[in-house]
């Protein structure tokens, strides 16, 4: 019986293509579509203004800034996430390669290729490590689900959602949907 192959950070580091580790597993991200593009975008858009404008030190980036959550969690994870968009307070844990330090709020925009891990794997090692807010932004079936690391990571979904408040900025952040589904 042939042993499954487990990867390592180091070999996703050393792939030129776009890949996350998930779970031991190299997941290789081919392309985003135009619409997951301009919902990641729009969303950068809303919190940097929000950010800015409330004189905030959090830091917003989107898709291909490395988080290492291997480095994050008590377990020994062998998880190394891309994510769609991540809110960062604690400038110490960002460095050149990427983020070393919990993210406050991290959402994903569902694509075939990660739509399973979204739900599980990420979600799990999101709530694990110590994100506030995850968000899994459902294009296909616009949908958003919002989980809470004070409510345990109980999910709370909005079907066809014109608006969708923030909640680790107390509800004054909220972000438009209604033309983006």
């Amino acid at each position: 019986m042939m042993e499954k192959e487990i990867y390592t950070i180091e070999d996703v580091l050393n792939t030129e293509e776009h890949a996350e580790l998930i779970g031991g597993n190299l997941v290789i991200i081919n392309y985003t579509s135009p619409a997951h593009n301009s919902v990641v975008g729009d969303m950068y858009l809303s919190f940097r203004e929000f950010i800015k404008k409330n004189n905030g030190n959090c830091k917003v980036f989107s898709e291909n800034v490395a988080l290492f959550c291997n480095e994050l969690s008590d377990e020994t994870k062998n998880e190394f996430y891309l994510p769609d968009l991540m809110v960062v307070c604690d400038e110490e844990g960002i460095k050149d390669d990427g983020v070393h330090t919990a993210p406050l709020f991290v959402a994903e925009v569902t694509s075939d290729s990660t739509r399973k891990y979204d739900y599980t794997n990420k979600m799990i090692t999101y709530r694990d490590i110590g994100v506030k807010e995850y968000w899994i932004i459902d294009i296909q079936k616009k949908m958003v689900t919002k989980y809470l690391i004070d409510d345990d990571y109980a999910p709370i979904t909005y079907l066809h959602p014109d608006n969708v408040s923030v909640s680790v900025y107390d509800g004054e952040l909220v972000i438009d949907f209604s033309e983006m589904f």
